[in-house]
């Protein structure tokens, strides 16, 4: 029998987002604000480059007859990367920034079949074979109806993939074991593997062969110097700080603990262990609401 007053999966999810944008850890979205105006360049890729190892993942569930729905799909890096694998492509993204980037990369690779819609996926009636998303689910904080308007778009597969840990996550480690805590975290697999399963979805969860697309700074071959010079950054903090020198000795007295020792160098162990996850399922059958 349920226990009536044990908490659903959908409000602890919802609870984690709302402690962490509390904390100011990642934006609301709720908001309309262009939230990825600064860094839109970032998230674009080049079409016509070879798939990477987690791509190629991802491109085994299309087929050529498909629409592929890519929701908060950004500057294109996934749908028009495999454009070419499909009939058609649309890009469901709020974000101007992030359209303009889409229309640019699109335009300098010549590809015809994407499209981009300027919408919330909320706000949509998109509908199509495959119905793909990346690093989008952490930012939504009613999950149980945005979860089964996927489902219900999607005639044959939902695909969503995120990071474990999560990208406002990366440095949660790295504060625990200077600091003995961590603070309050993004919803990520565990939160979002809960609620599917409490919907009657029951995903196949695949770890991705590589590391997630984008690690700030790549690390190794550190010399101790620069190691601590590298953690302070991922803690943003400056040198201007009042508290710097007391950081930069307690990363030093923490450097085996925090950094790995190879005959290159000096590598950070907290982000050796990021991986990129993908969790898949067919629709067609009813959900749990």
């Amino acid at each position: 029998m349920t226990d009536p007053t044990e908490i659903s999966a959908a409000n602890r999810y919802a609870a984690v987002h709302d402690a962490a944008v509390a904390a100011q850890r990642m934006p609301d979205h709720s908001r309309p604000d262009d939230h990825w105006a600064e860094w839109a360049a970032l998230f674009r890729r080049d079409p016509q480059q070879p798939l990477t190892a987690n791509l190629s993942v991802l491109a085994e569930y299309l087929r050529p007859t498909d629409t592929l729905i890519d929701v908060g799909g950004g500057a294109g890096r996934v749908a028009l990367a495999m454009a070419g694998r499909v009939d058609a492509v649309a890009l469901v993204e709020p974000s101007a920034s992030m359209r303009a980037q889409f229309r640019s990369a699109r335009s300098a690779a010549g590809i015809t079949n994407a499209r981009a819609n300027p919408a919330r996926w909320q706000d949509t009636m998109e509908t199509g074979d495959v119905v793909h998303l990346s690093d989008v689910t952490y930012f939504v904080r009613d999950i149980v109806p945005f979860i089964a308007q996927l489902h219900h778009a999607a005639a044959r597969r939902v695909t969503i993939t995120v990071w474990r840990p999560p990208p406002g996550d990366l440095d949660a480690e790295l504060h625990r074991i200077l600091y003995g805590s961590a603070p309050p975290h993004w919803p990520g697999l565990p939160e979002l593997a809960a609620v599917l399963w409490e919907m009657g979805i029951l995903p196949h969860i695949i770890p991705l062969p590589a590391p997630p697309w984008w690690i700030p700074e790549t690390a190794g071959g550190l010399t101790a110097d620069q190691a601590v010079d590298f953690a302070l950054r991922r803690l943003e903090k400056s040198d201007a700080d009042d508290d710097a020198d007391a950081t930069r000795n307690l990363i030093t007295a923490n450097l085996d603990a925090l950094f790995a020792r190879t005959s290159d160098g000096l590598t950070p162990r907290w982000l050796a262990a990021a991986r990129e996850v993908l969790l898949t399922w067919e629709t067609g059958n009813e959900l749990t609401l």
